[in-house]
């Protein structure tokens, strides 16, 4: 079959098919997530959105429609990520990467949005460099662009900042001088990042490791996931919250840790069940030790707990490949005792003939490899090249972590 792969920062050649009226909020001409299917509508079984359960494609690889369903289904707007499709007035969404893209003919474009906190977003229109946009209240209307050239144009609208900020429910575009114009689904290829902070890109805008986290200084869009996800012109999603853990918080708490956030719509709400009907991504990504080790060792519960969270992750995506990390905020016994447990829990479900879970090479200060083989992985960062807010990564960091997580994608998958 044919494959099309189109990089999410610059998606939009748009397609044929009927339009949607100027100012209509695309009521039912819209699918979340790649659920496709003649008869995909909104609000579909469970909380995940999509289409009807026997339409949407349920393999890894599936391309958007399914390996036998012909033509891709047209969307007016396309909704990457989690979305919480309960509320008729319109989808929610709270996971940072989150993102709603659209082709629209035209000059110009709004959207209306409602923000329980205060939010940042990237705002790409046609391929340009990314603008943000700060969100916050209820039922409010934010220009996305205007005074365009009249014709064609796409815009992709992306969550920077993380699910603590603020839940957000999308209302509607508005398009001036034309209307939305349906298009395929702009992705083929899917990568999930379940981590903590530095998967959410806290402070890697701050100015030093003396400022704290605030909704100017988080932009999860230039973090390592999704500069690796769109060099691989992969679509994205990202489960990932500040603080938390695979065992426990850096408080030291043990509930509503990853094993538990996983099966979550909203980070925050306990009743916004995903229900995992949309199509599964090919590679999972797992990025969390920091806060597990930050109170001390927690000895084998974490571990323990590593290893039957790949059987949890392995049971939703039968064929995903799963790469484990540590963080590059660990280093010295901390990293060393991470790496131990991480490997001894990959090593498991090794030993159980599932090929398709590894370990990136884990490297310690300086870059050298803590167990020998290529020096390929996430290093513990450099004070050379600079800090985030905390001590949390920059985005020089972040890209030097990207490219050494794009090149364990490619060996792996081949993309």
């Amino acid at each position: 079959r044919a494959v099309v792969l189109v990089p999410w920062i610059a998606w939009g050649c748009g397609g044929g098919g009927a339009a949607s009226p100027t100012g209509v909020p695309d009521s039912g001409v819209y699918v979340l997530d790649g659920g496709m299917g003649a008869d995909a509508t909104t609000g579909g079984p469970g909380h995940d959105g999509g289409s009807s359960a026997d339409a949407a494609p349920t393999s890894s690889d599936a391309t958007p429609g399914g390996a036998d369903a012909g033509a891709p289904v047209l969307a007016t707007v396309h909704f990457l990520g989690r979305f919480d499709t309960r509320d008729a007035a319109g989808p929610r969404f709270a996971w940072p990467g989150s993102a709603i893209a659209a082709t629209f003919q035209g000059t110009g474009i709004t959207v209306s949005l409602t923000d329980t906190g205060t939010n940042d977003f990237a705002v790409v229109v046609d391929g340009a460099a990314p603008v943000k946009l700060a969100t916050a209240g209820k039922s409010k209307t934010y220009s996305l662009a205007s005074n365009l050239t009249a014709g064609q144009h796409t815009v992709v609208l992306t969550k920077r900042t993380e699910s603590y900020v603020g839940v957000v429910q999308y209302l509607g575009f508005t398009v001036a001088g034309g209307a939305l114009v349906a298009s395929p689904y702009p992705f083929a290829r899917r990568i999930e990042y379940l981590g903590d902070s530095i998967t959410c890109g806290y402070g890697n805008l701050g100015a030093g490791p003396n400022c704290s986290f605030s909704d100017d200084t988080e932009d999860e869009t230039v973090a390592y996931g999704a500069l690796t996800a769109a060099k691989l012109g992969a679509q994205q999603t990202v489960i990932a919250y500040s603080g938390k853990g695979m065992y426990r918080d850096n408080s030291g708490n043990t509930s509503n840790e990853m094993p538990l956030l996983f099966g979550l719509t909203l980070a925050d709400d306990p009743t916004s069940t995903w229900a995992f009907q949309t199509p599964a991504p090919d590679v999972v990504v797992i990025n969390l030790s920091t806060n597990d080790f930050a109170q001390g060792d927690p000895g084998s519960a974490f571990e323990q707990a590593y290893e039957a969270f790949l059987r949890q992750v392995r049971a939703k995506y039968p064929s995903a490949y799963v790469i484990c990390t540590a963080s590059p905020m660990m280093s010295g016994t901390s990293l060393a005792s991470a790496v131990s447990d991480i490997k001894t829990a990959v090593h498991a479900l090794d030993a159980g003939g599932d090929a398709r879970v590894t370990m990136l090479q884990l490297l310690g200060d300086g870059g050298a490899p803590l167990d020998g083989g290529g020096a390929v992985g996430f290093a513990t960062q450099q004070a050379s090249d600079g800090y985030g807010c905390d001590y949390h990564p920059s985005t020089k960091t972040d890209a030097i972590m990207a490219t050494a997580l794009e090149s364990e994608i490619q060996r792996l998958t081949g993309w």
